[in-house]
């Protein structure tokens, strides 16, 4: 698999500004993210339906985190289910699974 290095070294500097961690953090949050977001796409693709991979930024009470998830519909607009992979800490640059 080949990731777009480009886009994850962009995604790791907003980390840092948005976050106040150091390079290394930014980095290894960013990888995690390129992965998990791989890795929802691969479950989106594998269901058969239209879907739509989401990544959600949350910063509140000295946390910063990103959630991913897929989103599988029926048609365009009904929703048949979400699943939630978890979320990336942006201050330790760790993915937790849900």
């Amino acid at each position: 698999m080949k990731y777009n290095r480009s886009a994850i070294m962009r995604n790791a500097w907003n980390i840092r500004r948005n976050a106040k961690v150091d390079m290394s953090t930014a980095l290894k949050a960013a990888w995690a993210l390129a992965k998990a977001m791989t890795e929802a796409e691969t479950i989106g693709a594998e269901s058969g339906w239209n879907y739509k991979v989401s990544a959600n930024d949350w910063a509140k009470y000295g946390k910063n985190r990103t959630y991913v998830s897929t989103r599988i519909y029926t048609n365009a607009w009904n929703l048949k289910r979400e699943i939630k992979l978890g979320y990336i800490d942006n201050m330790t640059g760790e993915f937790v699974a849900a």
